[in-house]
């Protein structure tokens, strides 16, 4: 019989605690955090009127500009116009004068608020706002500045476009059941959108005219409940959004499809199958990451090597998601055209690999991100 490993026991005694620690704050959060935000909203949030006029496609772009405006917000708003899109900016940090005079040219609407409710809380701001407008939009999206935009063959907006579903996202995220680093060799790539967390990753997302007919798309937001606790924001906004799509028969897709990519790593070369295994970003799996390290010891050129860096590959995405963990592989293989920011602050190793992938990045957006990459981990804390 199979021992429960005590790592697992105490993982669960310690998420009980954190749940029975956290109830007082969940019932406050769920019965009045929306309604007293709602009720202050007016006088917490300003808006400024941009240079550009409002156009069919609109994006809502989401900033936390905790140093000021950054060039890389400045290149994803020009590559927005020059799609066509008329950008909508919600900072969830106040701006500065000159701040506002550089974004002016660049937007359609400024919207100021509160860093209350994660990126979800400023998609809701945002989306209320354009209430009267959105029917009228032949595409919204939603994007934030958690990932930098790069450049790449074909432009995101141009592969949501050629998607053509109600919905789109970047990439997706729980479409198989997480696995444990020991096991990495058992799993079986069986990626559904069926598994009960299946959500598109709320840093790029897409909207089509059908949904923003429907009224029951502003009711979702109106509803929605807002949370400063990062893991029901999760629940509630990437999973519920995605969930209630899905729910309502829209049809949806994610641009950087993960569903057949056992098949497609299994492909590469023996060389580039090794590169991508060592070029993979697991800072908060510590298991999965040092398993990686065992297999990378192993010969890429024999069976057992090519096997196990598959697995482990698809273990470790299993975990964290093709866009995460994988840069190396979907900016080379896939025309990808965005970089997590995220890594860059978790650990040493995922802040090396990004870097050493970034550097690499040709043209002046990849660049731009390369340069933010150096000041993040130059401004880092020390690690204790």
């Amino acid at each position: 019989m199979r021992k429960f490993p005590l790592w697992k026991l105490k993982r669960e005694i310690l998420r009980f605690g954190r749940q029975i620690a956290e109830l007082p704050g969940l019932t406050w959060e769920y019965f009045d955090l929306r309604t007293s935000y709602d009720r202050k909203a007016a006088a917490m949030r300003k808006t400024h009127e941009g240079d550009l006029p409002m156009g069919r496609e609109v994006a809502i772009y989401l900033i936390f500009p905790a140093g000021g405006i950054l060039a890389s917000h400045l290149d994803a708003l020009r590559l927005m116009i020059d799609e066509g899109i008329s950008p909508v900016v919600v900072s969830n940090l106040p701006l500065s004068t000159d701040d506002l005079a550089t974004l002016a040219p660049l937007t359609t609407r400024i919207i100021e608020r509160p860093n209350l409710g994660y990126d979800f809380g400023g998609y809701r701001d945002g989306i209320l706002a354009l209430e009267s407008t959105l029917p009228d939009l032949d595409r919204l999206y939603i994007l934030n500045d958690s990932a930098w935009m790069v450049e790449a063959p074909q432009s995101w907006f141009d592969d949501v476009r050629t998607k053509g579903v109600d919905f789109c996202g970047a990439t997706s995220n729980y479409g198989i059941k997480r696995h444990d680093a020991d096991d990495f060799r058992d799993l079986r790539w069986q990626y559904t959108i069926h598994h009960r967390n299946f959500h598109y990753a709320s840093y790029a997302l897409a909207i089509g005219r059908t949904i923003l007919q429907d009224p029951a798309f502003v009711t979702f937001w109106k509803r929605f409940r807002l949370s400063n606790q990062k893991k029901r924001t999760v629940r509630r906004g990437e999973i519920g959004l995605t969930q209630w799509v899905m729910r309502h028969g829209f049809s949806h897709e994610a641009t950087c499809s993960v569903m057949d990519l056992d098949t497609e790593i299994a492909a590469l070369d023996t060389a580039e199958l090794d590169a991508v295994t060592r070029n993979l970003i697991i800072p908060e799996r510590p298991r999965i990451r040092a398993k990686r390290d065992e297999v990378l010891l192993s010969d890429p050129a024999t069976p057992e090597g090519r096997r196990d860096r598959i697995q482990i590959i698809l273990t470790a995405v299993s975990a964290q998601a093709m866009g995460y963990v994988m840069p190396y592989y979907t900016l080379r293989h896939r025309g990808f055209q965005f970089v997590k920011k995220s890594p860059l602050w978790i650990s040493a190793a995922g802040s090396q690999t990004t870097l050493d992938i970034l550097s690499s990045l040709p043209g002046p957006m990849g660049q731009t991100a390369y340069a933010e990459a150096l000041q993040i981990v130059a401004n880092r804390p020390p690690a204790e």
